[in-house]
């Protein structure tokens, strides 16, 4: 058989073409390894910008969440005008407009003599409040005409002063509330009540009635106030 001879030519040109196939194959692995090189180097030098933002970014969310977190919020009973519900029978505390009002003590100590006035020693104990508390007693009659009382006992009415000739007025809880006291005494001018009918014996002031003193035209109702009637 028949070798096939290879030109020395033709061997060179072979020589020559994987010559620089190599050289063209160790150019190409070297920039990938250079390209790699950097762009680890970059991404080292990157991390710690990285993970400022991811935290930038997981605190963001917690408070996105927060915010679109719907609140619960109790029901609201409904209220009377003043922002006062008068026939709660709730009454541990009172709600009045003003906190800072100079009467709030007042009416706070006035409710807890009132609360029970078939305790024992009840009439001295209200005229012991009265005389600590400096309180002017009143009697109304017809055309809510206020005059001194003679005693507290036969008042109707106990004013407290707050400022100037203001005062604020609560029935006195030692008259109990019937028929006659509401509609010719003036209390339901002065309060807003929940009288039906009958007699009740105990009060709980939630405001109180504030009236003026004026020198030339007596005492006039400036506001009137909120309270509530028990009969025991």
């Amino acid at each position: 058989m028949e070798e096939t001879m290879v030109s020395p030519m033709f061997s060179v040109v072979l020589n020559m073409l994987a010559l620089g196939l190599s050289v063209i194959l160790l150019f190409a692995v070297a920039y990938l390894w250079s390209s790699n090189s950097r762009r680890a180097a970059e991404l080292e030098r990157i991390q710690p910008e990285l993970r400022r933002l991811k935290k930038s970014v997981d605190t963001l969310n917690e408070k996105f969440n927060q915010l679109k977190t719907p609140t619960v919020v109790a029901d609201v009973p409904p209220i009377e005008p003043f922002g006062i519900d008068i026939f709660d029978s709730d009454q541990g505390k009172i709600t009045p407009l003003a906190p800072q009002a100079k009467w709030l003590n007042f009416i706070d100590e006035y409710n807890k003599l009132a609360a029970d006035p078939t305790v024992r020693g009840f009439v001295k104990k209200c005229e012991r409040f009265v005389q600590d508390n400096k309180l002017k007693i009143l009697t109304c009659s017809s055309g809510m005409t206020f005059r001194p009382a003679i005693d507290a006992k036969d008042s109707l009415y106990w004013a407290f002063k707050c400022s100037g000739e203001e005062y604020a007025v609560v029935p006195n809880p030692m008259n109990p509330c019937d028929e006659e006291l509401h509609d010719n005494g003036g209390l339901k001018e002065l309060f807003a009540l929940n009288y039906e009918d009958g007699v009740y014996t105990k009060y709980f002031v939630k405001l109180p009635a504030i009236l003026i003193q004026d020198p030339l035209k007596g005492w006039f109702v400036q506001n009137p106030g909120v309270a509530n009637l028990e009969r025991k």
